[in-house]
């Protein structure tokens, strides 16, 4: 083992997410990028709608909010548009390999840490090698009252079309015993594009479907296939 691969940082546990965003910094940066966000989106004349909304009036917090991915103005949208019930106390899995700083020499990838941190409650899994961690962590902060968006995919769409959903949610489903909301957002790919910074105008929907629980009586990629299919309707209805 080299001296650079000692030095990699595994991804954030439960109590490393969470005394993060209870950071005093953290959160009076929030308050300040997301009155810019607003000011960003009014210029460039970027609007979104929610349809199904009332899909989440009679479910109880925490849930599991598992969306299709086209842009990186998907996680905004879809953290602005849940009720309050859900605003404050929803965190966003996001990819480790691309966003955290692992070895510790990148200055750059620490403030977008923060900045995502701070905009969306957003942390660190793995995608790349065990999954088992991040599992955990997810589980342990659904256990104290984080909702979790995330994007089975495992990456954002180039395409605009919708990959097959990779099977770790069904694991922190049936664990938890939490319902899955199955979540589909249209449009953002045209608003921010890969590697574009400054949105183009547009209209971005998002669709809340009807919460999903792992049964007794079914396999994992069978609930997979449930949640991947409601949402693939979701998209074919638009």
């Amino acid at each position: 083992m080299t001296s650079k691969e000692q030095k990699v940082k595994p991804p954030p546990d439960a109590e490393t997410v969470i005394k993060q965003f209870r950071s005093p910094l953290l959160r009076i940066c929030r308050v300040i990028l997301l009155t810019g966000l607003r000011l960003v989106k009014w210029i460039r004349r970027v609007k979104w709608k929610a349809i199904g909304i009332s899909e989440l009036d009679s479910v109880e917090s925490p849930v599991i909010f598992a969306s299709n991915h086209q842009s990186h103005v998907d996680t905004h949208v879809i953290t602005h548009t849940l009720p309050k019930k859900f605003r404050n106390r929803t965190a966003v899995a996001a990819a480790f390999d691309h966003f955290a700083d692992s070895d510790g020499t990148s200055r750059k990838k620490r403030i977008i840490q923060f900045v995502v941190a701070a905009l969306w409650h957003a942390f660190g899994i793995e995608r790349i090698k065990s999954p088992l961690r991040s599992i955990r962590t997810i589980q342990d902060l659904l256990f104290q009252g984080w909702s979790i968006v995330i994007y089975p995919e495992g990456t954002r769409s180039r395409t605009g079309e919708i990959a097959n959903f990779k099977g770790g949610l069904a694991i922190v489903a049936k664990k938890s015993g939490r319902p899955v909301v199955p979540v589909c957002v249209m449009g953002g790919l045209n608003v921010l594009p890969e590697a574009t910074y400054i949105p183009h105008s547009g209209i971005i929907s998002v669709t809340y479907g009807e919460p999903l629980h792992f049964q007794k009586d079914e396999t994992s990629k069978e609930f997979m296939e449930r949640v991947e299919t409601a949402v693939r309707k979701m998209a074919t209805n638009k």
